[in-house]
């Protein structure tokens, strides 16, 4: 992040360190620089980030469909011709017109 001044004060090392209780973690499928960093961030970044497995991806199961309004809707017992889940919504009644 960009200092008072709008300078950017860490080093390649520096932010390769932070970024690692992230790699130790597993939290990261992918990782880079931003806004103050510059090719050798990017290494460092990199030759930290060889040293650890990507994040696991879940397994999927069948697809849901998520509704929010006033309270959830999770839709996972309605589906269509493809087998997918399907729920077909209204609009109320509109009295004022």
């Amino acid at each position: 992040l960009p200092n008072a001044m709008g300078g950017y004060d860490e080093s390649p090392d520096d932010m390769a360190r932070n970024n690692k209780t992230f790699f130790e973690n597993g939290w990261l499928n992918m990782v880079g620089g931003c806004c103050g960093s510059t090719p050798p961030h990017i290494k460092a970044i990199r030759e930290c980030a060889e040293n650890y497995a990507p994040r696991k991806l879940p397994d999927v199961g069948r697809p849901k469909m998520w509704l929010s309004g006033l309270e959830d809707l999770v839709v996972d017992d309605v589906h269509n011709h493809l087998g997918l889940p399907f729920l077909n919504v209204g609009e109320r009644c509109n009295i004022s017109g």
